[in-house]
């Protein structure tokens, strides 16, 4: 009986560990900072302290397998992350470059396609990302005020063209990541996080270029249901302004 008991509490302890999550890895220059991991609703799941360039979230029970956001607060600002978390351990190095993605080793099938698509998004974004910054920080300039109307004019209107310029790059990026990895089903998610409520169309096309497994997906028949309907409203909305009479003219 006793070695049927302790096989018990064997089995009930090694199903726990099953379902525990471990993070951990390098925070290069950012000593004293943390680390959350922040659920949908907004909620911190975990946390811990960066110390000597480390962190450890040790063997956690996870609530749920799904997104996070991985946030690290060192400096004036947060910088959020999108990971997807299920049991098991990921190893995290988090970039310098604040731009720049996450770089983690886990089995998670998941988190490694998201990780291919960042990490694609970085490569083409990068020399835009530098840009925007170098304008960023010369609006950002305590100096900016003093300088030449017609130059502080030159340095506003860049910073809002490299703003415009992202939505397109963005749409670019997802056709090109498509067209190299047919087969990655992260691109129904990614389209998720994008501003597709307000210009639907952009997507739906992206869409439509999808494996008809990739659409078939759980999140591939969601997100195409959301576009077709966006695309219903957002063609009843023009056909209701082309049927408002015009103003006569003599």
């Amino acid at each position: 009986m006793k070695y049927c008991w302790f096989v018990v509490v064997a089995l009930f302890f090694t199903g726990c560990t099953f379902q525990n999550v471990s993070l951990s890895g390098t925070a290069s220059g950012m000593d004293g900072g943390t680390i959350n991991i922040v659920d949908l609703s907004g909620k911190n799941v975990f946390g811990t302290n960066i110390t000597s360039g480390k962190f450890e979230i040790k063997q956690q029970q996870l609530p749920a397998s799904g997104y996070y956001t991985f946030s690290i607060m060192s400096g004036q600002f947060p910088r959020d992350y999108e990971i997807y978390l299920e049991p098991g351990s990921y190893i995290i190095t988090i970039p310098k470059n604040e731009g720049s993605y996450l770089n983690i080793k886990t089995t998670s099938k998941t988190q490694n396609k998201l990780s291919a698509y960042y990490n694609f998004e970085d490569s083409v974004m990068y020399k835009y990302r530098q840009e925007k910054d170098m304008w960023l920080a010369k609006l950002n300039n305590p100096n900016m005020k003093f300088l030449p109307d017609a130059e502080a004019h030159e340095i506003i209107t860049k910073v809002e063209s490299t703003r415009n310029r992202e939505h397109g790059l963005h749409i670019a990026i997802m056709d090109m990541f498509i067209k190299k990895y047919p087969k990655n089903d992260i691109v129904p998610h990614i389209i998720t996080d994008m501003d597709y409520q307000n210009d639907p169309y952009p997507y739906y096309v992206l869409y439509n270029k999808l494996t008809p497994s990739v659409k078939n997906s759980d999140e591939g028949k969601q997100v195409g249901r959301m576009l077709q309907q966006l695309i219903k409203q957002t063609d009843a909305r023009e056909d209701s302004i082309k049927r408002i009479p015009q103003p006569v003219t003599r």
